[in-house]
This record gives C-alpha cells, sequence and structure tokens, in this order.
C-alpha cells in the first residue's frame, strides 16, 4: 500500500508538473498544423473505455428509474430520485459531443467523475440524505467503474469527493439549511460512519487492484516486446546458420569431388607421358592428338585447382571479443524456448575473462549449436534439465564448457560426434558439431566431446587469449 501511495503521489505532481492530464478518451498528439495524431491500438482501447463508461451511466440511470417505478415512495423522494437519473441520462449527449471536440480530453473525464459523484449525493438527498445512510453504499459505482476505464488517482479522487459531499450534505441538514426529505433513523450517524467506511476501503483496494492490472499490463507490454524482439533476431541468426550450413556443405562436396578428379587427371597425365614416350616411335597425327588430349587434361587440372582454393573456407577476419557478452546474447535468444520446456540454463562466465580473436558471430554460432544439441538431448530426457555454460581462464587459453544433465554420448558415438553427416538423430543433417569443429579451428582453437562423471555430456570449447601488448614507459 506504501509503495501505491507513493506512485500516485508522484503520478499526481507528473500532472502538476506538466500543466495538467492528459486526454483520458483519446491519446493524442498535435502534428504542425494542430491536426490529432492517433495511434490505433492506443485509441481503440480509449474508445473502449469511452464504451464502458457511458454504458455503465446509462445502465445505473435506467436502473435507478425503474427502481423508482416499481417501489412506492413519496412524491416528493420520488420526484427527486426520478429528476436526478433523468439529469444523469441525458448528460451522456454533452458529454459525447464535448468528447469530439477533442479539447482537454482527461479533464472532462475528472469533471465527468465529480458530475456523477454529485448526481449520486443529489439522489441520496432525494432518498432522504442522513435518513438514507444505509444507501451510501452507492457511491462505490463511480470509483470502481473509474478505476477499472480511467486510473487509480480519479477512484481515490471520486472516493473523497463521494465522502466529502455526503459529510456536507449530513451536515447542511443537521445544521437546518437544507430539509429533511425523511427523518433520519435512529442511530443513523454510525450507519453513515460505517458505510462511508466501507466505501472508502473498496474505493482504495479497486484502485490499488486497478494500478496492480495496469502495471502488470506494461510490464507485459515490454516483455512481449522483447520476446518479439528476440524472436526476430533469433530468425535472422536461424537464416545465418542455414547460410552458413549451405556453403559448409557445398564447400565439402565440391572439395570432395575435386580432389578425387584431380587425382583421376593426375593418372590420366602419367598414361599420356608413357604413351608419347614409351615403345615405338608413334605417326605424327597421333601425336598432335595426345598433344590436344594433354592440354585438354592440363586446362582441366588448373579448373579443379581453381575450384579447390575457392571451396576452401577463407579465415575469418579476426578482431578481439568479448567472450562474455557473446555467452549472455546465446543465453538471451534461448531463454524463452528452454524455459519452455521447462529446462535451466544457467551461465557462469566471469567479464574479466581475457579477450579472443575471432569474430562474435562465429562464436556464436559455436555455442548456439551445443546449446542447441544440448537442448534437443534434454527433450525428452526425465528429471533434472539442465544446460551449464563456464568460462574460465586456463594458462593461456580461455575454456567455455557447455554441459548438460542428460544421459550423454554413447561410446559408439563421441569418436565420430565431430565428423561430416554423422548423426544419430532421424531429422538430423550431421552438420552442426562438424562446423562448430571447423570454426573452432579456423580461430586456432579447439572444441572436443565427454561424458561427465555424474551425467550428461560436455563439450569445451578452448581459445587462445590476446596477449595484451607490454607498454613502454615514457
Amino acid at each position: 500500500m506504501t509503495e501505491f501511495v507513493r506512485r500516485l503521489a508522484l503520478r499526481a505532481h507528473s500532472l502538476a508538473a506538466n500543466g495538467g492530464p492528459r486526454a483520458s478518451a483519446v491519446e493524442e498528439a498535435a502534428t504542425a498544423d494542430g491536426t490529432p495524431v492517433v495511434a490505433s491500438a492506443e485509441t481503440r482501447r480509449r474508445r473502449d473505455g469511452l464504451r464502458q463508461e457511458i454504458t455503465v451511466r446509462i445502465t445505473v440511470a435506467a436502473i435507478v428509474l425503474a427502481f423508482n417505478q416499481l417501489f412506492e415512495l413519496e412524491p416528493e423522494t420520488a420526484s427527486v430520485i426520478r429528476l436526478t437519473a433523468l439529469i444523469g441520462l441525458g448528460m451522456n449527449l454533452p458529454y459525447l459531443v464535448a468528447i469530439r471536440t477533442g479539447r482537454a480530453l482527461r479533464a472532462q473525464a475528472y469533471l465527468r467523475m465529480l458530475v456523477d459523484v454529485a448526481l449520486t449525493t443529489a439522489g441520496l438527498y432525494g432518498a432522504g440524505g442522513l435518513g438514507a445512510a444505509q444507501y451510501i453504499g452507492i457511491y462505490a459505482i463511480v470509483p470502481v467503474y473509474t478505476a477499472i476505464v480511467f486510473s487509480s488517482l480519479a477512484c481515490i479522487l471520486a472516493v473523497a469527493f463521494a465522502t466529502v459531499s455526503y459529510l456536507t450534505l449530513a451536515m447542511l441538514q443537521v445544521s437546518g439549511v437544507l430539509p429533511f426529505i425523511e427523518p433520519p433513523l435512529p442511530g443513523a450517524w454510525m450507519i453513515a460512519g460505517f458505510n462511508l467506511v466501507v466505501l472508502n476501503i473498496v474505493g482504495w483496494l479497486a484502485a490499488v487492484i486497478a494500478d496492480a492490472y495496469r502495471t502488470n499490463r506494461q510490464r507485459l507490454t515490454v516483455l512481449y516486446g522483447e520476446l518479439e524482439r528476440a524472436h526476430d533476431q533469433s530468425m535472422q541468426l536461424n537464416t545465418q546458420l542455414q547460410l552458413s550450413t549451405r556453403r559448409y556443405v557445398l564447400s565439402e562436396v565440391v572439395a570432395g569431388v575435386t580432389h578425387e578428379l584431380r587425382d583421376t587427371l593426375q593418372g590420366a597425365f602419367g598414361h599420356l607421358w608413357l604413351a608419347r614416350r614409351g615403345g615405338p616411335p608413334l605417326p605424327v597425327h597421333a601425336l598432335e592428338h595426345l598433344s590436344q588430349v594433354e592440354q585438354a587434361c592440363d586446362k582441366a587440372m588448373r579448373i579443379m585447382s581453381t575450384t579447390l582454393d575457392m571451396s576452401r573456407r577463407p579465415d575469418p577476419e579476426r578482431q578481439p571479443v568479448v567472450v562474455a557478452d557473446v555467452v549472455r546474447r546465446v543465453a538471451q535468444l534461448k531463454a524463452v524456448e528452454v524455459r519452455r520446456e521447462r529446462i535451466t540454463l544457467s551461465v557462469d562466465v566471469p567479464d574479466r575473462l581475457p579477450l579472443v580473436l575471432g569474430t562474435s558471430f562465429q562464436l556464436q554460432q559455436v555455442l548456439l549449436n551445443l546449446v542447441v544439441n544440448a537442448q534437443e538431448e534434454l527433450r525428452g530426457s526425465p528429471g533434472r534439465r539442465e544446460i551449464t555454460i563456464v568460462g574460465r581462464l586456463k594458462a593461456d587459453r580461455v575454456v567455455l564448457d557447455v554441459c548438460d544433465t542428460g544421459r550423454g554420448i554413447p561410446r559408439s558415438v563421441l569418436p565420430h560426434v565431430f565428423e561430416p553427416f554423422y548423426t544419430t538423430k532421424p531429422s538430423g543433417a550431421g552438420l552442426g558439431l562438424a562446423m562448430s569443429a571447423g570454426i573452432a579451428e579456423s580461430l586456432r582453437g579447439t572444441l572436443t566431446a565427454e561424458n561427465r562423471r555424474e551425467g550428461g555430456a560436455l563439450f569445451r570449447l578452448t581459445l587462445p587469449a590476446v596477449v595484451p601488448e607490454p607498454t613502454t614507459p615514457a
């Protein structure tokens, strides 16, 4: 409650500092020519709130009129209640006209709230004033719907204004300024006090609940935005990974085929040499044909060598990389997904680890492959589901361990985990770990796999640390 009061005070101070409240029915901004610019989603929400407010006001007025019609009341009492309800019902038209002007919309909402409290007070006066102390609970309608469709601050103001209005009415009746339409019941002040306390409790509770609802809605909006951004970034990274995988597959296939063809062409060269120089002399035209074949084979050899050179993955342009930042980035990308699968992903990588030479994307790609591999292993695993990324410095190398609590790697599979196209998964391509090992090698590091004694698999990425250059004294 203390925290709520503090936020309420800050809200009131903010409104006063900004020269008054902003629009409640429509969240507006003005262009250079004064034309309102409205965000469609916010406008829709404000319109829904206004529609609810008008509906509540019309419904309450209709109920009061029906009550006045069905029950026999004193003519003077009935006429005051009827007039109050009709005024409240008819005020909706000028309210709508004023709203369409788009001016001081929040101030209009406050005014509507105060008018509703005043009309309720007039209706209670018609019902007896102090003699109608048992009906004070009707005030609660205004703060409750105000808290729902407007703000917690407006709810508190409505409760305070209702309390002051009724006490003022009762005091004017007791002092003789206003006549008693209905004589008060015995103990009317005690009844009035009790009902006013209940009214204030209901109003404050409505304000607290409404404030909590709006706070949670704002947090949910922020979390949803973060989830969307993480999803978009994950999709972009997935696209880059797929592209890297295709390039890796293409380079492996091209390199293998080219190497085999080059060996075959080298054998053909040997036979051509023997045909030209071994045995009896050949006719001139046969030697010309053999020369043309040799030239064609030589051209094919050059094409094969060029293709093989192009298929080899070039060394990436290395730059110092902060390992802890990359690990945190991977954890953020996988946070929502592993949480949905009830997997705990924990990171223990100190910020003081030395930098490593490489590229953030490649290091991120390796770690993401390892985390995804562990995630797929834990997906159908009973018991604890934990993935841990631990970083440490060992001699002059940075070591990153990605551990899981799964079933581990079978002994027959362990020697082949980094081989291209080797997989034990029905839908796997067998390229993720092979690519990760290739990237680690290109960064002058190593990637190894083993089983932990306590169960589960451990993949260890080791990269050389950047040695700071010694500073020469001035």
